[in-house]
Order: C-alpha cells, then sequence, then structure tokens
C-alpha cells in the first residue's frame, strides 16, 4: 500500500445502504458483488491519485485520502458511475451512500483520528444510497475547478449527531446519476420559510392532491383565480407538503406588498438571506445561490409585479434543483408554465341541498360551519338553518374568502339574515381578522384590490362586463365594450 499522506487532506467515506438485510437474504450474491465493489473503489480511487485507507466500522464501508479536493470528487463520481453501470447479480444492485470533508488529522498507526474524520463519518450517516454529499470545506476547494458537467446543491446548514457545529452541506450532481433523494437524515427539521397558519386547511384534499401532482411534473405552476379563492391558502398547503421532495426546503416570499417589478429580486435575496456584497451584482449572487439549491419557491401575489415573469425564467434556466409555485390573479405566460385554475369549494347538489347530511358534506358548507364555530361555539350545522346557509355558499360563488367573511358574522346575525342583507345588498357590520391583510377583511376592500390592479382600459372594460347576468361571446363584448375590449380580453381567453 502506498505511503499514507499527511497534513490536510479530502476524505472519502463509503458505505452500502441497506446491507444488513442484503447479507441475510443473499449471503453468496452479496460476497460476490462486495468483491466487485472493492475492486471498484480500489481502482478509481488509485486512478485519481487517492489510497484507500481500510474498512471503517461494517465490513462494506472504505476510507479513502486525497491530497487533492479535486481529485477526491472525481474519484467519488468515477466510483458512483461505475457501480451504478455494473451488471450485479442480484435483484436489487448496490446504493452505495458517499461523504467527502477536507480537514486535518491525526496519522497513527496506519489510520487517520481526529475531529475532520468524524465529521466526514457523521455526513456519510445522513446520506441516502446513491447520494454523494459534500461538506462546506470541501465545496470551498472545489467549486471553482468543477468540470462543466458537475454541479453542487446546497442542502442548507444541518446538525450531526455528536458535533456541536453545524455543517454545510451539499450535494453532488453528476450525469447519469440519481438526483432526487428524501430529506437527509441529520437532526434538524426540514428546512423551510412557510409562514404558520392559525385556522385549519379546510374541504380542499381533492384540489391538494393536484397540485402536489403537478408539483412534481412541472418546474414552474401558477395557481390561477380571482381575489379570495383560496389560492395562498392552497399554495402553502402544497408547499409544505411536499417541501421533503427538495433539499432545501420550501421558501415562502410574499409579494403582496410590492408593485415594483425591480424589486422582485431584492425580496427572493432578502428571504434567501443574501445581503450586500459591495460590488457584487444582487442579481448574480441570486442567481449563482438558486443555481446551487434543490429548493421550492413561493411566490404569493405575483400579479402586480407581472413585467418581473422573465426573471423567473432566468432562474429556471440556470437552476436545475429549482421549483417555482407562483399565485397569480394572471398568467405569467412563460414557456413550461403550467396553469391551474383554482376552483370555488363545491356545493351540495341541487336536489339534496335542504338535507342536513348532503350540506355538511359540501366543502363550502363545511367552511362556513367551521369558521363560525369558531366566532361562536355553540354554532352547529341544523335543518333550520341548512338552507340558509347553503344559499349563503352559493350567492358568494364558493369563494372561501367571502365564506369566511360572511361566517365571521354569526355572532350578530343568524344565516337567514346574513343571506338578506346579502340579497338587499346591505353592508356588513364590522370586518374580518384585525391581524389580516386590509384586503381581505372585508368583501368590497377585496373587489377594490383586484380592480386597482387592472388598467384604467381593463377597469372600464370590466364595469362593461357587469351588464352580462352568466356567461358572453366575445361579439358580446364588442358590442357592449368595443372591438379594443373584445381584443384585449380575447387574448386572456386564448391563454
Amino acid at each position: 500500500m502506498p505511503d499514507l499522506p499527511t497534513g490536510t487532506l479530502t476524505f472519502l467515506f463509503t458505505d452500502v445502504e441497506g446491507s444488513t438485510r442484503l447479507w441475510e437474504q443473499q449471503p453468496e450474491a452479496m460476497r460476490q458483488a462486495l468483491g466487485r465493489h472493492d475492486a471498484i473503489i480500489e481502482e478509481e480511487t488509485a486512478r485519481q491519485d487517492g489510497v484507500v485507507v481500510r474498512p471503517r466500522g461494517e465490513g462494506d464501508s472504505r476510507f479513502a485520502v486525497f491530497a487533492r479536493a479535486t481529485d477526491a470528487v472525481a474519484a467519488a463520481v468515477a466510483i458512483q458511475q461505475a457501480l451504478h453501470a455494473e451488471a450485479w447479480a442480484m435483484p436489487t444492485p448496490l446504493r452505495v451512500r458517499m461523504a467527502l470533508h477536507t480537514g486535518e488529522a491525526d496519522l497513527r498507526d496506519g489510520d487517520y483520528y481526529g475531529s475532520a474524520v468524524n465529521r466526514c463519518a457523521r455526513l456519510r450517516a445522513v446520506a441516502h444510497g446513491g447520494q454523494m454529499l459534500v461538506s462546506q470545506a470541501t465545496r470551498d476547494l472545489v467549486l471553482d475547478c468543477l468540470g462543466p458537467d458537475l454541479r453542487l446543491s446546497d442542502l442548507g446548514a444541518q446538525r450531526l449527531e455528536g458535533l456541536q457545529r453545524s455543517e454545510g452541506i451539499f450535494q453532488l450532481l453528476a450525469p447519469g446519476l440519481a438526483t432526487e433523494f428524501p430529506p437527509l437524515r441529520s437532526l434538524d427539521p426540514l428546512p423551510n420559510d412557510l409562514p404558520l397558519q392559525m385556522t385549519s386547511f379546510v374541504a380542499r384534499e381533492q384540489e391538494l392532491e393536484e397540485v402536489k401532482r403537478l408539483l412534481g411534473q412541472a418546474r414552474l405552476v401558477t395557481l390561477t383565480g380571482p381575489g379570495g379563492s383560496g389560492k395562498t391558502r392552497l399554495a402553502l398547503a402544497a408547499a409544505a407538503a411536499v417541501a421533503g421532495r427538495y433539499g432545501y426546503g420550501a421558501l415562502f416570499v410574499d409579494l403582496s406588498a410590492i408593485r415594483d417589478p425591480a424589486l422582485v429580486a431584492s425580496a427572493v435575496a432578502r428571504a434567501l438571506g443574501i445581503g450586500d456584497a459591495g460590488d457584487r451584482p444582487l442579481l448574480e449572487m441570486l442567481r449563482r445561490s438558486l443555481a446551487e439549491r434543490r429548493l421550492l419557491l413561493l411566490l404569493d401575489n405575483f400579479e402586480q409585479v407581472l413585467p418581473a415573469a422573465p426573471l423567473l425564467a432566468d432562474w429556471l434556466a440556470g437552476s436545475p434543483g429549482l421549483t417555482l409555485l407562483v399565485t397569480s390573479r394572471q398568467l405569467l405566460r412563460l414557456r413550461g408554465e403550467q396553469v391551474w385554475p383554482v376552483p370555488p369549494l363545491a356545493l351540495p347538489a341541487l336536489g339534496a341541498r335542504s338535507t342536513v347530511a348532503a350540506a355538511a358534506d359540501a366543502p363550502a358548507v363545511a367552511l362556513f360551519v367551521q369558521r363560525a364555530c369558531a366566532v361562536r361555539p355553540e354554532f352547529a350545522l341544523t335543518e333550520r338553518n341548512a338552507p340558509a346557509i347553503v344559499a349563503l355558499c352559493a350567492r358568494l360563488d364558493g369563494l372561501p374568502l367571502a365564506i369566511e367573511l360572511a361566517a365571521s358574522q354569526v355572532r350578530l346575525f343568524a344565516p337567514d339574515a346574513i343571506l338578506a342583507r346579502l340579497e338587499q345588498r346591505l353592508p356588513m357590520p364590522g370586518a374580518g381578522a384585525t391581524d389580516a391583510p386590509e384586503r381581505h377583511r372585508t368583501l368590497p376592500a377585496a373587489l377594490a384590490w383586484s380592480n386597482d390592479l387592472l388598467a384604467p382600459e381593463e377597469q372600464r372594460t370590466f364595469r362593461c362586463l357587469a351588464v352580462f347576468a352568466g356567461g358572453f361571446s366575445l361579439d358580446a363584448v364588442r358590442h357592449v365594450a368595443g372591438d379594443g375590449a373584445a381584443t384585449l380580453l380575447g387574448g386572456d381567453l386564448e391563454a
């Protein structure tokens, strides 16, 4: 065996995931497979001027050292690619997890000791089979020397068992190898910056499953719908449900207070913790940070900063691990955009609206009753009030915000009285929760917010459309509002 190097070294630790089970089930096949496994590791390590020290722990683990961090990275990639290409004589191929860390260690009796060795071992312990993890120290050494086909995806700072200092962890990505893995087995919960919700998520199970499915198929998903349709709440629930698919979790950026599209990049940079770096342009730092992360970025209320949409396309093009979930009252009109209109909450079937059981099963009614109970605990759905509640939900078109605001009035009015005030266009006293956005406290405020986002020509068209009680055609729009309005609206319908 070559002389073992000393000084600052890069350590490569490997082991086979699930080896104990494989030995129990297929002992002879495992004996042959591990022989080939050892040969691959030794050959590729030697090819990159490294040295295999000796097995550490179980017999399927290997420990190699390199004088250069770039050689260690090259060896890890070559080993994984060779293992992946091998035709294993067993039903399940070997899945090897790897970790690389750079530091100093003591050499005694043909083995290495010290905190750097321990940190590399702990890093390997949180990986999954087929995954290559790189510490912050190694990443800093190799970042500017990676080949064009290699990338480092930032998985965030994580606490490792027995170590006082958290470790910045990066996943090494290479052609032909898996890129998606479960969350790391670290001591930290999955990182995310999603705001906690103070009320329960009601009656959107099917919609939630559909958005989750779309996030598994597209890297840009836009939830559209009018104000109060529940876009934000559905997006937050979906982001929380799928955050485990992303090494860096999910990040929420509220754009409701921004009207200048030029400020979108600054808002995202703040959410990512990117501060001023002197002469380095913010967009450059942001682009580089996103390129290194496997992240779900939730951009809420994008309709007022639509001119910034090309910026999202730029991020997606340069960040293979980035997925965008956007809520907007208008389409972004970007290539690859998967649009999903958020539907209103379902109402009871027409033939069963008078029964309590049928009403209770309807999502719109379920939301009304739950929010009503929040302000009046003794409230309940009964044979007497069910018809009025169903009519209320229908009158409000199943819009979650409108239903919640109406339900908040049961502390003052019975459901039939609330319905009567709506039918007579009487104002409702009071407002929604004082800690809610102002546009969500009353129905007029929600409508005004939407109307204010329209250009003057769009506002005029919207007023003209008020003459229609139901659907309309472009020819009808042209008749009441002119050719310009029909052209304006026709572009939206085609999109």
